[in-house]
């Protein structure tokens, strides 16, 4: 055995001694040391070069990290054996002698080169970025600069991202180094306020005392203890998913407040707990005014990640290292099969670690990237390495639970699937070398863990990896079962074990030998097993006893057919619920089919009413090939699409559920990519591959007529588009043209002017300006290119930020937007004026973005792409998009084409496999706010909508027609800050709003078209948002005093409120809610002291408290009266609905309680008539129940989910069975209960959708009806 031999084998000797201790703990207590190398930097060490060292792999390269680690091990070693096992293993200096030993020998072929430089490694390979590694922390200067800068005022500011967006390293190694300030950083655990006490040893007493329910203030002691040092919260999340206790949570989010008054708060929180936040008024505060989003970073920002740590370290780079790098993560492959995934930045720093390891004189070479194997190379030895260190039990486990992330295609890719960890356990066929398993290969990161979630890190592995590829390739079949098996299982227990979900026959043999599954799925094929022997029994027992039952058989057949009608309903519902996400048309279909069972089932009944938000579609059959392009004519009345089959064909689309085939334009020579309407909706030109566009005329639609053939000199063309007065001509070009036709006289139609060049690839789309003026350009080049119609000039610089080719570009409505769509799965938004990007790029879709189109009122978005769907987006924020609703997903592949009806109502989608969709898109929603809506509110008579929000705004929206309901007037502006629900007076002629700016304000809607202002605002002491509350009788208005207070104001004269006696206090927590009753001599309030008060107010100069207050064992969010004022309804964080008589308002008696939502109840709402109640919830849905007698309220089995990303908020109108709801995402949705409505509007909608060929293949053993 050589010298690096005897080191290898000295240093596993040691460890083994130490205890083998975690290698992320040794690491961590280098750090703690704070020790500096040869050259006084801050010294870290790696657990990856430290599991290197102890298998032999490497040496170190210098002493000092060897040094530093030796302390630490030998430390813990002395404490289990005083004295060493062997002479020396203690001592530096005889380690000394062993490193230069082994440093001096010879290196065989699989050592690790020795080092001819002694420079320092500036990459952190698979470990993260803390405050000592600053210097090497690039590519997140623009974001370090807007935190910082952000940090120089007072308040919380939320740094939010998704996970593995680098919050952490940005607060870490960008902030934290940077502050001209001290910092206290904290990350919650599992007790939040613990950890805030242990870094701010003063808060000990205070915060336990207030976590004890002791009344006490705690801003003045938070603020002295922390004073002007700037509060680091990293994790925040881990409040949620690890801390228990909510009461401690939020007197840890009040501390943090209270800091943040006096100095600067910021908290790092993954973007899937936005909700969670919500439900913190000061946190809710923060998301709006003091939000800062981190996106995953850009490809200039990778390339300075890479480029400035070496010129740092004083490295250099070969030429076109960093460009190979960045195209092996993917952020340059043309076809975007591997897009940049944040998740796979610890593995492109990984690469660079092991090629620094193999530098040559200073300088990484493409010869050592490749010699590390690239980025997928570094995966599968850093693989191989995570699979070394675990013993077979824990080997076993290992392949187990990777294969179980991993979605095996079926005549498809191999992809990562995500799971759970507690379902990966609970099929562990050892849970101790599981449990082993998962802790390796997540601390190689291979694989990533969050709090609920597991899965593989990068898509690299599972072609990168030999040993993973096999385990997937020798049992695919295997692998498939067992997928199939753990689906259909979870459908089963999703469907209250339906025992016509269980397998039978040839399905259930081959299962029969799948042991390594979910819980879940053995109790599944036991139960089929069981089933099936009982079937077999049943059939021999029939046979045997057929005569003598003969009779009682008969009657039994009534049974059975009963027990067969209960199995195939159930199994209808099951299908309906199993295509909700992947074709929701078909799936409205089937509950249609479930209803016509059952027409009295109130849970399919809450699904079909579900489905009035979600787009709904007709198949257009015809075309025998891809379809490339879908328009609309000017007036709605036909669609054109463009085929690979060559053809272009025109639909009639007047009635939208009968679209109907009238002509096909069959003369092209090769594949169609386009089909336009002229503007006066009299031409048609198409054109393609053929080098052709043709021009039609189909003032006849039916017999469209050849006007003129143009051979265009540029080869093909792939887009065509009229400018908006008809004159001209655009086609984009495949010789990297753009060319524009004179068509004024189409049937002498010529070129105008030369081709526009100046794009390096070919052209693939065009879009004219709404005026005509502007011509904007792209294709593969990536960039947009603007040019002057008028003087063929371009205008300014290109529009640059796509990484890979572009698809599609589009105008808004109004000229002010500009959209594109690329390879890179993105869609950005542009202002043409300034041509710089709005916002950051719409993130979505998993395929390439092959067309993107707006709304003819340009609040919305379309997006077409690869990934088979398309998307709708909300464009009332345009620097802030967001998604309205669900994918789009019907029957098909990749979509090519989308295109909105000239009125907005419906939106063509074309697709690979010859799929034509005309779908109809929801009206019934309000979009106009850019953020958080809570509450809504109706006018008495029930035709008015007034929204409050956190974007500053009260809107107001005509909702007499609440299938197209329509904004009223521009948008009352005057508060600075988040705006809660809104309240009308009686006579629906006054308004009022109150907000977190502390102030309340009084509106004259007398005319809704044009309000205007009541008076001056009302100034509060309160902290955060507050109500406003109209007694009955309109002369009397409840706002906020402080948190914990409300008072009452005369004002008969809304412009001129005065206030009335003293403010009502008593509370002990923030006033939720407040509710007069109906003959307005009795308000009630709910609060955060977790009680609700009654209160005289006949005489409101001179309110009184009514008896005790009712007690509630978790915070009291709402209360509301009956309409006959004799019961009080609450609701609150304890997630039950409770009904009071109030009869006798000193002594409330409880007459019911409501059990069934999983989350807070935050909101209640009695319908105009008394005798239904909505209720909604964190658990993101809202419920119906029937209250006619509140001593016992019964639920009406329907529980409405919608496509929203938080809790609904629920209000009934006061006309017929009408229902708002507003959410965090800023819509207001407009729900009609009536079940009938809805079943017409999935029969217009969905018309064709369900076939005999398609039940068949669904239900095939019930005979095909269709539902409509």
């Amino acid at each position: 055995m050589g010298p690096r031999g005897v080191f290898a084998e000295r240093f596993a000797l040691l460890y083994a001694e130490a205890g083998d201790p975690p290698l992320k703990r040794v690491t961590e207590s280098v750090a703690r040391a704070r020790r500096t190398d040869e050259q006084g930097r801050p010294l870290r060490v790696p657990a990856q070069r430290v599991s290197d060292w102890r298998r032999g792999r490497n040496v170190p390269a210098r002493f000092s990290a060897l040094s530093a680690v030796l302390e630490v091990l030998v430390g813990e070693a002395r404490k289990r054996r005083p004295q060493p096992a062997i002479d020396g293993l203690y001592e530096l200096d005889v380690w000394r002698a062993l490193w230069e030993a082994a440093l001096a020998s010879p290196v065989t072929e699989t050592d690790t080169p020795p080092q001819e430089d002694n420079s320092v490694c500036p990459y952190m390979g698979l470990s993260a970025f803390g405050p000592r590694d600053a210097n090497w922390f690039f590519g997140r200067e623009t974001a370090t600069n807007a935190l910082l800068e952000r940090l120089n005022d007072n308040g919380i500011t939320m740094l939010v991202g998704a996970s593995g967006a680098g919050k952490s390293s940005l607060m870490k190694a960008g902030v934290l180094p940077r502050l001209d300030k001290e910092a206290v950083v904290i990350s919650p655990g599992t007790d939040p306020l613990k950890e805030f006490a242990l870094q701010v040893p003063e808060l000990i007493h205070v915060l336990e005392a207030a976590a004890a329910d002791v009344q006490e203030d705690l801003t003045h002691e938070v603020q002295l203890a922390v004073g002007d040092r700037v509060v680091i919260v990293d994790q925040f999340e881990e409040a949620f998913t690890l801390g228990g206790d909510e009461n401690r949570l939020r007197i840890f989010v009040q501390a943090l407040h209270a800091a943040a008054e006096k100095s600067a708060v910021v908290l790092g929180v993954r973007a899937d707990f936005y909700a969670r936040c919500l439900d913190f008024p000061e946190l809710a505060e923060a998301l709006q005014s003091r939000q800062m989003v981190l996106g995953a970073m850009s490809a200039a920002e990778l390339r300075d990640a890479v480029t400035s740590p070496a010129k740092a370290a004083g490295l250099q780079l070969e030429a076109g290292l960093v460009d190979l790098m960045l195209r092996d993560l993917g952020t340059h492959n043309r076809r975007g099969k591997d897009a940049y995934d944040a998740g796979a930045l610890p593995l492109l720093s990984h690469a660079l670690l092991v090629t620094w390891q193999r530098r040559q004189a200073g300088r990484l070479t493409i010869a050592g990237y490749r010699a590390a194997g690239g980025i997928q190379g570094a995966v599968a030895a850093t693989a191989e390495r995570a699979w070394s260190d675990l013993d077979e039990p824990a080997r076993a486990a290992a392949r187990q639970l990777l294969l179980r992330l991993v979605r095996v295609g079926d005549d498809t890719q191999d992809t990562r699937r995500r799971s759970s960890r507690h379902s990966l356990l609970e099929a562990a066929a050892i849970l101790p070398a599981t449990e082993r398993a998962l802790e390796v290969l997540t601390h190689a990161r291979l694989i990533t863990m969050d709090a609920d979630s597991v899965e593989i890190t990068h898509e690299a592995l599972l072609q990168a990896w030999p040993r993973l590829r096999s385990w997937i390739d020798e049992d695919r079949a295997g692998n498939l079962t067992r997928q199939r098996l753990e689906e259909d299982a979870a459908t089963w227990s999703a469907h209250d074990h339906d025992s016509s979900l269980l397998y039978r026959g040839a399905r259930l043999e081959g299962v029969r030998q799948q042991r390594d599954v979910t819980t879940i799925a053995k109790e599944f094929v036991r139960t089929s097993e069981r089933q099936h022997r009982k079937s077999v029994w049943l059939r021999r027992s029939a046979v045997v006893l057929v005569s003598v039952f003969a009779l009682i058989a008969a009657g039994a057949a009534v049974i059975a057919v009963n027990q067969r009608n209960d199995a195939q309903f159930r199994q209808v519902v099951a299908e309906a619920d199993r295509l909700t996400g992947s074709d929701p048309s078909l799936s409205a279909q089937f509950l249609m089919v479930a209803h016509r069972m059952r027409p009295d089932d109130q849970g399919v009944n809450a699904k079909l009413l579900a489905t009035q938000q979600v787009p709904l579609a007709v198949p257009l059959a015809g075309h025998t090939g891809a379809v490339y392009l879908t328009t609309f004519s000017p007036d709605g009345s036909l669609l054109a699409t463009a085929s690979y089959d060559r053809t272009a064909r025109l639909w009639d689309v007047r009635d939208r559920s009968r679209p109907k085939e009238i002509a096909v334009i069959a003369e092209h020579t090769n594949w169609l990519s386009s089909a336009v309407f002229s503007p006066d909706g009299k031409v048609l030109a198409t054109t393609g591959q053929d080098a052709t566009i043709r021009l039609w005329d189909v003032t006849n639609p039916s017999s469209p007529k050849a006007v003129k053939t143009i051979q265009t000199g540029n080869g093909p063309s792939y887009l065509l588009e009229f400018s908006p007065d008809g004159t001209l001509l655009a086609a984009a070009n495949e010789d990297r043209s753009a060319r524009l036709w004179d068509v004024r006289d189409p049937a002498n139609a010529k070129p105008s002017g030369e081709p526009l060049r100046d794009h390096s690839a070919a052209v693939r789309s065009l879009a004219f300006s709404p005026d005509g003026r502007t011509l904007a350009t792209t294709g593969d080049d990536q960039t947009i290119r603007l040019w002057d119609v008028t003087t063929r000039a371009r205008i300014g610089k290109p529009l640059t930020g796509h990484t890979l080719g572009i698809h599609s570009v589009a105008f808004s409505g109004d000229g002010r937007l500009l959209a594109s769509g690329a390879d890179d799965k993105m869609v950005r938004l542009w202002d043409p004026a300034t041509q710089e990007p709005v916002g950051q790029p719409l993130v979505g879709h998993t395929g390439a973005v092959w067309s993107v189109k707006f709304s003819p009122d340009g609040l919305t978005l379309a997006s077409g792409a690869a990934d088979a769907t398309a998307r709708l987006w909300s464009l009332t924020d345009p620097a802030a998009p967001t998604p309205l609703g669900r994918p789009l997903a019907a029957r098909g592949a990749n979509v090519f084409a989308i295109g909105f009806s000239p009125d907005g109502d419906a939106l063509a989608t074309g697709s690979l496999e010859n799929a034509v969709n005309l779908w109809s898109l929801p009206q019934a929603m309000l979009l106009g706010h850019s953020s958080h809506v809570p509450t809504p509110a109706f006018s008495p008579d029930g035709k008015l909508v007034a929204t409050g929000s956190s974007d500053k705004t009260v809107r107001l929206w005509d909702v007499s027609d609440s299938h197209h309901p329509k904004q009223l007037g521009p948008p009352l502006l005057g508060h600075e800050r988040t705006v809660g629900p809104p309240e009308f007076r009686r006579d629906g002629k006054v308004l009022a709003t109150a907000a977190g700016d502390k102030t309340v304000r009084m509106w004259d809607v007398a005319d809704p078209a044009h309000p205007k202002p009541l008076g001056e605002p009302l100034a509060l002491d309160n902290r955060f948002s507050a109500r406003a509350v109209f007694r009955p009788d309109g002369e009397v208005l409840l706002t906020n005093h402080t948190d914990e207070s409300v008072r009452l104001w005369d004002v008969r004269d809304p412009s001129k409120p005065v206030p009335l006696g003293d403010p009502l206090a008593g509370h002990g927590g923030y006033v939720n809610d407040a509710q007069f009753s109906p003959d307005g001599r009795t308000l009630a309030t709910a609060s955060s002291d977790r009680t609700v008060r009654l209160w005289d107010v006949s005489d409101p100069a001179r309110p009184r408290r009514l008896g005790e207050p009712i007690k509630d064992e978790q915070i009291m969010l709402q209360s509301r009266f009956t309409a006959d004022g004799r019961t009080l309804i609450t609701s609150g964080q304890s997630r039950a609905i409770r009904f009071f008589d109030v009869r006798d308002l000193e002594r409330p008696v409880l007459l019911s309680t409501l059990q069934g939502h999983s989350g807070t109840v935050s909101t209640v709402s009695v319908s105009a008539d008394g005798r239904l109640l909505a209720s909604s919830s964190a658990d993101r849905t809202f419920r119906l129940w029937d209250i006619t007698d509140p001593a016992e309220p019964s639920y009406l089995g329907q529980q409405i989910t919608g496509d929203w990303a938080s809790e609904p908020f629920a209000q009934f109108s006061p006309r017929g069975r009408l229902l708002a709801t507003g959410n965090a995402d800023g819509i207001v949705r407009l729900w009609d209960l009536d079940v009938e409505h809805e079943i017409e509007r999935i029969c217009t909608a969905t018309r064709g959708v369900l076939t005999p060929a398609l039940w068949q293949e669904r239900l095939s053993q019930m005979d095909f009806r269709d539902p409509c």
